[in-house]
């Protein structure tokens, strides 16, 4: 699900236990406390949203067979370190560090030491593609 689409579904759901009678803490507590675990609800759902988003972002987990490694042109170092990382032109420098924590976790050595020489190969060539990227949009 896209983090747009949940974050409708919990601003409804957070509505829905604002104004439901029954809460942990009733709201007809004096002093307010009675918002406290109203409060509390809707800051873990927006934990959550937050979590899921960073988590949406960084991409789909691979599976145990390793990562994906594309058919590409190893030579591509040369290309638009957006399109390196899969971020776009506006991206903020969150959203770059975001990226580029997911590329490598895709291609790290560790996560490749069991497939063939020439995916090693292949992987440590692309680490080094993603970080030379990384370090042209760090300036």
């Amino acid at each position: 699900m896209a983090p747009k689409d949940l974050k409708k579904w919990l601003i409804l759901l957070a509505i829905l236990y604002l104004v439901f009678p029954r809460d942990l803490i009733p709201d007809f507590v004096g002093n307010g406390l009675g918002l406290l675990d109203d409060f509390l609800v809707m800051g873990l759902l927006a934990n959550y949203l937050r979590r899921y988003t960073r988590n949406y972002m960084a991409g789909p987990e691979r599976g145990a067979a390793g990562p994906e490694i594309p058919d590409r042109d190893t030579s591509s170092v040369g290309n638009d370190p957006y399109s390196i990382l899969e971020v776009s032109h506006g991206a903020s420098q969150d959203e770059i560090q975001t990226a580029y924590r997911a590329r490598m976790r895709e291609y790290h050595p560790d996560k490749v030491a069991h497939l063939g020489e020439e995916l090693q190969k292949l992987a440590h060539e692309r680490t080094v593609e993603v970080q030379q990227a990384y370090q042209r949009l760090r300036r």
